[in-house]
């Protein structure tokens, strides 16, 4: 897909999964294709180097510094321990966040379809501002063996991050396509191709 087609309404795909399941993955097929890919992971870790407003609710709240490695490194175990945390934490940076996907979509309004890789598209109702959304899926044992094979995890600890997220049980009800993710790179990518056979 090329940048010189003008189309009068982009498309949007919500692109979602849970960790560990390979949205990464699908996220770097969509841009070999061409397809412009607003990466929400990018933009918070941008955020917090650039966004002084944002750091400082995030240390008034839990008394943390975004710009610190080591500061996130604990937020992060924190807000994986705790519910209420984890909530606070998200309503602090989502706004931030949504701010920026916004900006990018009007960059990108020349192309056809874009692709939002968002990780808590459901969980914070996202997938009402596009056109369609993708789940990438695996199930719970995929998801803790990568974990524990990839970043070391035992695996309670590994278990404990799956289960912090929405059960992919109920991300499944409410994505438009769900892809299953336990195969190779290749079933992957013939699976990414069909859907996108589907929306264009």
């Amino acid at each position: 897909m090329s940048a010189s087609i003008v189309n009068t309404k982009t498309k949007s795909i919500g692109l979602t999964g849970g960790i560990a399941s390979g949205k990464s993955t699908a996220s770097a097929y969509f841009r070999k294709l061409d397809i412009p890919v607003i990466d929400c992971d990018l933009i918070v870790r941008e955020l917090w180097q650039d966004s002084d407003a944002m750091n400082q609710a995030v240390y008034d709240t839990f008394g943390l510094s975004g710009k610190l490695a080591q500061d996130r490194v604990l937020l992060s175990n924190m807000v994986f321990t705790s519910e209420t945390k984890r909530n606070l934490l998200n309503d602090i940076v989502h706004p931030y966040v949504f701010e920026k996907v916004e900006q990018e979509k009007a960059f990108y309004d020349q192309y056809p379809l874009i692709v939002i890789d968002m990780p808590l598209l459901f969980e914070v109702g996202y997938q009402h501002q596009v056109d369609y959304t993708v789940l990438i899926y695996a199930d719970q044992k995929t998801q803790v063996d990568r974990l524990r094979n990839r970043n070391g995890y035992k695996v309670k600890e590994a278990l404990m991050r799956v289960q912090s997220q929405m059960p992919m049980s109920e991300k499944k009800k409410l994505a438009t396509y769900v892809i299953d993710n336990r195969g190779s790179f290749d079933d992957l990518y013939r699976a990414i191709d069909q859907v996108l056979k589907e929306i264009v």
